[in-house]
């Protein structure tokens, strides 16, 4: 499978339903601030709601991206995988080894042993390169 292909795809399962989540809930709550409780300013409780809706995305990226990060890397070779593992966090796809935020990601028992039956050089390119 082509990198590239295996990247949109990443991009759109995992932060397609996150950007379109957040900006329907600030649309949403900005319509219902305006127009149904009849608020001047709505400003602050729309940036509120949309905070909220930044942290459910981060809890969908956090549990979606591990799922995407072994079906795209139990399809390549070693030198594929590192390609990818390059293009993935130059995209914003994932972040890189040794990165806060990769201790957000949700790693179900299942996902672990999954991961656990990948090759161990693709499980090393995550915990080597930086």
């Amino acid at each position: 499978m082509n990198l590239n292909s295996i990247i949109n795809k990443g991009l759109l399962e995992v932060y397609g339903p996150l950007v379109s989540f957040v900006v329907l809930c600030g649309f949403i709550s900005n319509w219902i601030v305006k127009d149904i409780l009849k608020y001047d300013s709505p400003d602050i409780i729309v940036a509120i709601i949309v905070i909220i809706a930044v942290m459910l995305g981060w809890l969908w990226w956090s549990y979606k991206i591990v799922k995407w990060k072994f079906w795209a890397f139990s399809q390549l070779d070693y030198e594929e995988s590192e390609e990818l593992y390059i293009k993935s966090i130059e995209v914003g796809l994932i972040w890189p080894t040794g990165n806060i935020f990769n201790k957000t990601e949700i790693w179900t028992k299942s996902d672990k042993e999954k991961w656990s039956n990948l090759s161990q050089e693709i499980q090393f390119i995550f915990k080597t390169i930086e």
